[in-house]
């Protein structure tokens, strides 16, 4: 037992009943104050509540911390040798030094001398020992700065700050601690430290007074104003250091609520007290400082030393490219999920069984590793990629089972143990299962695992399932019986199981359309896109851009008020800093979790661009100077596009107006559609070649509202004997009351660069077969020919040699007898004359019963000639029907609208609006005339190219009854011509037959 300190109370009970242990015993390392301690003394004293020789030094302090092993020197010695030459490192060695004990019986030191310096340095913390021998935390605390600087944890900035407030009224030490700094900060650091020790003494000579106002005495040495205690008595402790209540341990104060983290820094430094912090104009005290951490409500503030870049930290670039975009601002910790916390649960509560470790409870038994160690091991190997699932489930078993891992694979699957442990284990090897879906490196190989052994790793709707899967509807078949199937994340026995689909998947299928456009699959069927006008398109993109920029404004809005009581918040800490002569930086401010979500941090990343993440690094590592810079950036871009939205509105109402009512207008869409598809290629060689199948069964013709006018009507023969028509054909009313001068002025605006080649076409072959003139160019027409043969005269023709017999008047033309019988020649058809040998009285009595009428034509022509005839006499048809059903004034814009839409003067949406501001009657039939004008020019280029159509022509011209002959005269020129094509102008029709 050792007798109590002299002038302290002995040990007695605390309230409540909690005992307090008594103050150390009182040693010759500690004499009363004023009295002279040797170093070696000091050295020796022990640290309270620490062993013999701790001398108040953390546990890893010492010489062989410098050295990395054992040293051959001395302990002093070896501690000045391995000591920097300058700075606060030296005082660390210094206290290295000064903690060992004298290692001679007598008490003398048989080291080598130290330097005279490092002697300076042992003796200035040998000096802070014997002074703080009452409180050693303060002695602890300057020991912690040492070392932290020396391990570079911290600047020489904050070994001044830190030493400043520590030492804030002892003077000398403050002045003596100058002698110790680099060379670099010698005289900043000194001015410093000069001020502080300026007040330190200025504080000294206010409690003297005080003292001497008192009339108990002056002040003794000690942190802030102490009494003068009586001799042998420890000094009073800290103004922020309460004693306890019933005597005994000096106890520290409750903590103060919401005061930030520069009291938890430094508990043992008054906080009443102003300090000046390196770089600092004014002083300022902790409780101001902790006045400031409690106004901040959107963040935290902190006053710490800011922590020095790591090695190989990320910059914010690096950062950006590596973690990508954050989903919140902070980012909160990853949470575990409830199945996860009742798994470790449940294991640990499984390795506190009894008869799995019936020594668990034996304190004599010391193990070094626990079973839930090695458990949380092999999670850990499963999560770095060393072991995969089956690896770990298998050691797992093992430790679950015996209470250890299998030391091999023979071991692990020979596992014997008690019955209902080996159950237990099950169960949560069942549950770790569960938890591990989805989880893991090796999670792609597991889902791809399955489809490499009988279905490979297609999907399963690119294989033949006939007889292994079941039709249930035409969209959807049922699985095979031995496909795996798996619902990950879902408990087999949950309710969810049952609302899920896990019996049929959806099986692509051609759609049953005709034509090459066919769909893949009902799914890929877009019904509101196949049926969306040009006009919906204009109302659909209005909508988009509305959308777009409202979405914008409002996200940005969003952000904006989120960030302005923040960046409000921020500017004021930062001016009061500025106010208070704080150094910049020195004020830390982290944003409070989950300020900003996923609709903020994409709302700043779009008005920086290809720069957005990295400023989201920026404003998650520095909030206090960025957030008021992308406050401001957003307050602009608000501004901006609000302005550019008004702008856009009165776009916006213009196109809506528009286009409101041509979006209305859906039977002009589907009926042009249908119109055009009864012009089609296709369609007019279907309806030529299929003309018998139509005449008997005409419910095969497609037929539709829109294009009932234009249809042709299919016979299987004709009953009028002059036709000569016995075959199955199809007929198109046609008659010169219709608008062909109309369809003229078309085509030839159609043909725009390439005009001679339809003129050339109009003019030896459309005209003269419709009796029409051979150009519409000039005002009067002259239809006379010059006839420069006479009868008797042997000519050469395009069809053959022959001798012209007569001429006839109406119209012109020749009457020429040729080897297969007599016909009519067109004066153009005449290349020169032959020598003869008869007279006309040779040639008068030639038989006309050989030829057609002449109100009949036949010609056998190429696809081509074909098609270009159909389209030509749709067009006029069309036109026809324009003209009847709008008045003269409304067709003539009407013709020119079309114009110029086909010169590309307007689109197809102006032309459209156009002809619906002329009428309201049957503008699908308008608007679809400009795509007949183009597909009849393209089929009248074709038989330009084809260079046949005059002879054929000509062919047609001899009258011949005999059509065997004028099919083979035909074919001699091409063997293409097999349409025939026929016209009775009494009759005003024209057939067609295959």
């Amino acid at each position: 037992q050792h007798p109590p300190r002299p002038g302290m109370p002995p040990a007695s009970s605390a309230p409540g009943g909690m005992l307090r242990a008594p103050p150390p015993p009182v040693s010759s390392a500690f004499p009363p104050p004023g009295s002279a301690v040797p170093p070696a003394a000091a050295a020796a004293a022990p640290r309270p509540g620490g062993p013999p020789g701790a001398a108040g030094m953390p546990p890893h302090s010492g010489p062989q911390r410098f050295g990395g092993g054992p040293s051959q020197f001395p302990p002093a010695a070896a501690a000045a040798a391995a000591a920097p030459s300058s700075g606060p490192s030296k005082l660390a060695a210094a206290a290295a030094a000064a903690k060992k004990p004298s290692s001679s019986p007598t008490g003398q030191n048989n080291e080598a001398p130290a330097p005279v310096e490092f002697d300076h340095a042992i003796n200035y913390v040998t000096t802070i020992k014997k002074r703080f021998h009452a409180h050693p935390e303060i002695y602890r605390k300057f020991l912690e700065i040492l070392h932290t600087y020396q391990k570079e944890q911290r600047g020489i900035k904050e070994v001044l700050d830190e030493v400043s407030v520590l030492f804030a009224d002892h003077a000398d030490l403050l002045k003596e601690f100058t002698y110790f700094l680099p060379d670099a900060v010698q005289s900043q650091a000194k001015a410093q430290l000069d001020i502080a020790a300026a007040k330190a003494e200025e504080r000294a000579k206010q409690r003297v007074a005080q003292a001497k106002a008192i009339g108990k005495g002056a002040p003794g040495p000690g942190p802030g104003p102490m009494i003068a205690s009586p001799p042998g008595a420890a000094p009073p402790p800290p103004a922020n250091f309460a004693p306890s209540p019933a005597g005994g341990m000096i106890l520290p104060p409750p903590p103060v609520a919401n005061a930030g983290s520069a009291q938890k820094r430094m508990p043992s430094v008054p906080s009443n007290i102003p300090r000046t912090p390196f770089g600092a104009t004014k002083a300022r005290s902790e409780d101001r400082e902790n006045e400031i951490a409690a106004t901040a409500q959107h963040g935290k503030v902190s006053f710490d030393p800011v922590r020095p870049p790591r090695r190989n930290e990320l910059n914010t670039a690096q950062a950006s490219q590596t973690f990508g975009r954050p989903k919140v601002v902070p980012a909160e910790p990853l949470q575990p999920m409830t199945t996860e916390i009742a798994f470790f649960k449940h294991v640990k509560a499984h390795f506190n069984r009894k008869d799995l470790f019936p020594d668990l409870y034996n304190p004599t038994i010391k193990r070094r590793h626990t079973p839930y160690e090695e458990f949380i091991k092999c999670i850990h190997l499963f999560g770095a990629g060393m072991l995969n699932k089956d690896e770990l489930i298998q050691l797992l078993r093992g430790l679950f089972i015996q209470g250890n891992a299998p030391k091999s694979g023979a071991n692990a699957t020979n596992i014997t143990g008690n019955s209902m442990i080996i159950q237990a284990s099950n169960v949560l090897l069942s549950e770790l299962e569960k938890v591990l879906i989805g989880r893991g490196p090796f999670t792609t190989q597991e889902k791809t695992k399955k489809f490499r052994a009988k279905y490979g790793n297609c999907p399963l709707r690119e294989y033949d399932l006939t007889e292994l899967s079941k039709n249930i509807t035409p969209s959807y078949w049922s699985y095979p019986s031995d496909y795996p199937i798996d619902v990950p994340g879902v408990d087999s026995d949950n309710s969810v199981v049952k609302l899920l689909n896990s019996k049929c998947f959806s099986m692509a299928k051609d759609w049953p359309e005709k034509g090459k456009n066919k769909l893949k699959s009902p799914e890929s069927y877009d019904g509101v896109k196949v049926r969306r006008n040009i006009y919906e398109e204009v109302l659909c993109r209005v909508e988009d851009e509305m959308y777009e920029v409202e979405m914008a404004i409002e996200r940005n809005e969003s952000a904006l008020r989120k960030l302005e009581p923040i960046a409000e918040e921020a500017t004021r800490l930062r001016e009061l800093e500025e106010k208070d002569g704080q150094p910049i930086g020195r004020l830390q401010y982290k944003l409070n979790l989950r300020s900003l979500n996923t609709i903020h941090i994409g709302s700043i990343a779009r008005i920086y661009g290809d720069s957005g993440d990295e400023v989201i690094q920026h404003l998650l590592r520095n909030p206090l100077v960025v957030v008021p810079i992308v406050c401001k950036r957003l307050q602009e871009k608000d501004a901006e596009w609000r302005k550019v939205k008004t702008e856009l509105a009165k776009e916006w109402k213009l196109a809506l107006s528009e286009n409101a009512k041509g979006s209305t207008d859906v039977k002009c869409l589907l009926y042009k559609r249908e119109i055009e598809k009864s012009f089609a290629t296709e369609r007019l060689i279907e309806d030529c070649q299929e003309a018998k199948s139509f005449a008997k069964y005409p419910s095969k013709i497609q037929r539709h509202p829109a294009t009932n006018m234009i249809l042709p009507d299919f016979h299987l023969s004709n009953p009028d004997q002059k036709l000569a028509l016995y075959q199955p054909h199809l007929s198109v009313l046609v008659s010169r009351m219709m608008p062909h001068m109309d369809a003229y002025n078309l085509l030839a605006a159609q043909f725009g660069g390439d005009r001679s080649k339809f003129t050339k076409l109009w003019s030896g072959f459309i005209g003269p077969w419709f009796g029409l003139p051979s150009s519409y160019d000039s005002i009067v027409v002259s239809s006379t020919t010059a006839m420069k043969f006479s009868p008797g005269q042997k000519v050469r023709t395009t069809v053959g040699d022959g001798q012209i017999i007569s001429i006839a008047a109406d119209p012109q033309r020749y009457k020429v007898k040729f080897s297969f019988g007599v016909g009519y020649v067109h004066p153009d058809a005449i290349a020169h004359l032959l020598p003869s040998s008869s007279s006309a009285a040779d040639v008068a009595g030639a038989d006309d019963s050989q030829l057609m009428q002449d109100d009949i034509q036949i010609l056998f022509g190429t696809e081509n000639i074909y098609l270009s005839i159909r389209l030509y006499m749709l067009l006029v048809t069309m036109l026809y029907q324009a003209k009847d059903a709008i008045a003269v004034s409304g067709y003539t814009s009407c013709k020119a609208a079309i114009v110029d839409f086909i010169k590309s003067k307007t689109d197809l949406k102006e032309f459209e609006s156009t002809i619906r501001g002329i009428t309201d009657k049957n503008v699908f039939n308008i608007v679809a005339i400009p795509s007949l004008v183009q597909s009849c020019g393209d089929a009248m280029a074709k038989v330009v190219e084809e260079d046949v159509f005059d002879i054929l022509y000509h062919c047609s011209q001899l009258k011949l009854k005999d059509l065997n002959q004028l099919r083979s005269l035909s074919i001699d020129v091409t063997e293409e011509a097999v349409y025939r094509l026929q016209i009775s102008s009494s009759a005003n029709q024209v057939f067609f037959s295959y």
